[in-house]
């Protein structure tokens, strides 16, 4: 926007004109409508939508003009300021949080600023469970359109995989349902595609019966690190679909390194059972939590690691196995790690993730991996810079072991090349998507290029 009289002329046509809040530079709530989950992020929109509805996000797009960025914020889980249009709108959905189950159907339906918390609380009550990832106050609508990976993997598949139908508002400000009867493209598209095409106000999921998981963390010293780590490399092409195995290297509460390998078994504990001392049998644990759960209990059991507020940055490589290499550059991180609160997370791609193809989802990157997140944490942006470099320092090490592809869902904007990898020969078609219901490319989220460049 060129003037601030452009932008209070905008603020003042869409105040006047949704039934939600419209929040600008000088207003009391605007620190909180731009806080995002990382306090690292510095970007700033004009102006901050808060709606109501679909309807509002209608009008949002069509009274804001063509020239003016915009941006969707679903819960604000964001480390790289995506969820916020500098300088533009960001239409913020977080007070759109409602989930519907139909239990006959085992699906639900979840709003565009629910959370992932959301959902499995609420398909909890009905003894269902949802493929979430691993913090509940992510976004639904943004882990699943992103892809989102998670506990789930071998049973559900990824987060996109399980969308049914998206209530979406498109670039131009016309609402649509996309399924598999009405524009199947464009829902082919978000299963993974990311937020690259409207504003989805409302996911349909499907569910799977699951009252209870065998579920919790088993904990070992990081001088363990590298005998733990070559174990689950060899345990990994074993294991059934229904067994998550999400190792971590962090911090205890007292701030002393371990390697927390997180366990969910979905099926019997006496099925169950003998896997979880496989895995405790791959080290000397220092303590070992895995009971029956809700799955909504489990997805809870994490909340506190990774709070709101601190400075984030995140970096992410995708992995063929945990191969010696790949142990001695992670077991080299951990003694370069200075902050206590930066973390290393390792996702076990498998089962009925890789059994999807290509007319179902545009993620071609269905071979079995392992997905490792970079967390450079600080409290504050002190000392921030260093955990940067940390990050990017181990990110070259394992980088020179991976694939050409990365989860894109974590990744900076500016990396284009290893998000499109992701979509492989899909990318041609992603792109004609978007080029047809997005051609001024007025949204953007995941990085997916353009045809051309």
């Amino acid at each position: 926007m060129e003037t601030r009289t452009d932008v209070r002329a905008l603020a003042e046509t869409l105040r006047a004109s949704i039934a939600g809040e419209v929040i600008e530079p000088g207003d009391a709530a605007f620190g909180d409508a731009t806080q995002l989950w990382s306090d690292r992020s510095t970007s700033r929109p004009a102006i901050v939508a808060r709606v109501a509805t679909a309807m509002d996000v209608q009008r949002v797009l069509r009274l804001t003009p063509p020239d003016v960025r915009i941006a969707a914020r679903g819960r604000g889980h964001d480390w790289a300021g995506r969820a916020h249009a500098q300088d533009g709108v960001t239409v913020d959905l977080s007070g759109m949080r409602g989930v519907e189950i139909d239990p006959t159907a085992r699906t639900a339906r979840v709003q565009g600023g629910a959370s992932l918390g959301d959902l499995a609380d609420a398909a909890a009550q009905h003894g269902l469970a949802a493929a979430v990832g691993t913090v509940s106050d992510v976004g639904v609508v943004g882990l699943a359109v992103g892809g989102g990976y998670g506990p789930y993997l071998g049973t559900r598949g990824l987060a996109a995989d399980a969308i049914v139908s998206a209530e979406i508002v498109l670039a131009d400000g016309s609402i649509v349902v996309a399924s598999d009867e009405e524009h199947p493209s464009l829902l082919w598209a978000l299963r993974g595609g990311g937020g690259n095409f409207g504003i989805v106000t409302m996911l349909e999921i499907a569910l799977a019966e699951l009252p209870v998981v065998l579920a919790g963390p088993i904990a070992f010293s990081t001088e363990e690190m590298g005998r733990v780590l070559t174990a689950l490399d060899d345990l990994f092409p074993t294991v059934p679909d229904q067994l998550s195995i999400a190792p971590a290297v962090t911090s205890g509460p007292d701030g002393a390194p371990m390697l927390l390998v997180s366990v969910t078994w979905q099926g019997s504990e006496a099925d169950g059972r003998p896997w979880v001392r496989r895995i405790e049998e791959a080290g000397t644990p220092l303590m070992s939590e895995v009971h029956p759960v809700t799955p909504a209990q489990a997805l809870h059991a994490l909340d506190g690691m990774f709070p709101a507020g601190r400075h984030y940055t995140l970096r992410t490589v995708s992995l063929p196995r945990l191969s010696p290499a790949v142990v001695e550059a992670l077991e080299a991180g951990e003694r370069w790690r200075t902050s206590p609160l930066t973390a290393v997370n390792i996702h076990h791609f498998h089962g009925a993730a890789t059994r999807v193809d290509a007319a179902h989802s545009p993620w071609a990157l269905r071979d079995s991996h392992v997905m490792v997140e970079l967390i450079a944490t600080t409290p504050g942006a002190e000392g921030h810079d260093a955990e940067v470099a940390w990050a990017d320092r181990l990110l070259r090490e394992l980088q020179a072991h991976g694939l050409p592809a990365a989860y894109p869902n974590l990744l900076p904007p500016t990396d284009v090349a290893r998000a499109g990898a992701t979509f492989g020969d899909n990318l041609a078609r992603l792109h004609a998507v978007k080029a047809q219901v997005d051609p001024t490319r007025r949204l953007s989220a995941t990085s997916i290029g353009h045809a051309g460049g």
